[in-house]
């Protein structure tokens, strides 16, 4: 029988031949996002700078404040979630957007090309952002504080972590696009259809190595990741109609900062916070209901 309140105790089991493989598969998707990319992207972006600052700004700053203000909010009313689960909220909200979202902005006819360079943009940057976001907001998370104490968080081991995960193989495949972009351009559809199957595989390995404690616990987890997914995709329409951008690009906003890296999330649940049950299942379940609402938004936006 499995008791909520021992979430916080719980250590999921991930072998180390499969955290490689979660990072090998991780390091390919991120390279097929690069595949898209072209110097003359860049270029209209720096005419046009609005909707990547505005991006860059959701993703980067507000997006980690709106889930510390949130957990703030039920903490100050007595609601909390218990401190893993709070934790992982801050740890996917601080990781980069997810690679679906060039797909699903693709899908919703939305602007590709500014998607595709977020995406880019903010992984490039998710070696510093993504761990000082969440030492910053879980640090000041007041019910939180034994459980950041003992993660001993050690800033310079996971930036560079975090560098090669991501950086790396980004690099690679923005020097293969601006080079042979002949062989890109053949790739990447390949790599387009092939990510959603490839994060598929991070979610399901997770689950396959701790099934019974999944299935035990999704219902605690299930809720909280509905309401901050949605809190996410409303912070990006809400940022893009604020400043009046085309509608094109409100729908691109809104699923960059909707649809996270989690694959990330996880991957660093288990290197560096000892598989932390409460974040892990937050990182887990992330994985699945953004691929949902992320494919049922573009499906609804494709159609009107």
């Amino acid at each position: 029988m499995f008791l909520l309140t021992d979430i916080d105790q719980l250590e999921l089991a991930f072998s180390p031949s499969t955290q490689l493989l979660l990072k090998l598969v991780l390091g390919l998707i991120i390279f097929g996002v690069a595949l898209d990319l072209r110097g003359q992207d860049f270029l209209r972006l720096l005419k046009q700078p609005l909707p990547i600052i505005l991006g860059l700004l959701g993703q980067l700053f507000l997006l980690p404040a709106l889930s510390f203000a949130f957990l703030y909010a039920a903490w100050a009313l007595n609601i909390a979630p218990l401190p893993s689960i709070a934790l992982g909220m801050l740890l996917v909200a601080a990781c980069p957007g997810g690679n679906m979202s060039n797909f699903f902005t693709h899908l919703a006819k939305g602007d590709t090309a500014l998607s595709v360079s977020l995406s880019a943009c903010t992984t490039l940057l998710a070696a510093v952002s993504t761990p000082l976001n969440f030492m910053f907001w879980g640090s000041r998370l007041p019910f939180a504080q034994e459980q950041m104490k003992t993660l001993s968080l050690d800033f310079l081991p996971l930036f560079i972590d975090v560098s090669l995960m991501l950086g790396l193989p980004l690099l690679l495949g923005l020097i293969l696009a601006n080079f042979r972009p002949n062989l890109a351009r053949r790739m990447s559809p390949i790599f387009k259809w092939l990510s959603i199957v490839f994060f598929g595989l991070l979610v399901v390995l997770a689950f396959i190595s701790n099934i019974q404690i999944f299935l035990g616990y999704i219902g605690a987890v299930i809720f909280l990741v509905i309401l901050q997914n949605a809190l996410a995709l409303g912070l990006g329409m809400g940022l893009a109609k604020g400043f009046r951008l085309p509608w094109a690009q409100q729908k691109t906003l809104s699923i960059e900062l909707g649809i996270q890296n989690s694959g990330l999330g996880l991957v660093l649940c288990f290197q560096y916070f000892s598989g932390l049950g409460g974040m892990a299942l937050i990182a887990a379940c992330w994985g699945i209901w953004h691929i949902i609402s992320g494919l049922g938004l573009a499906f609804y936006w494709s159609k009107k």
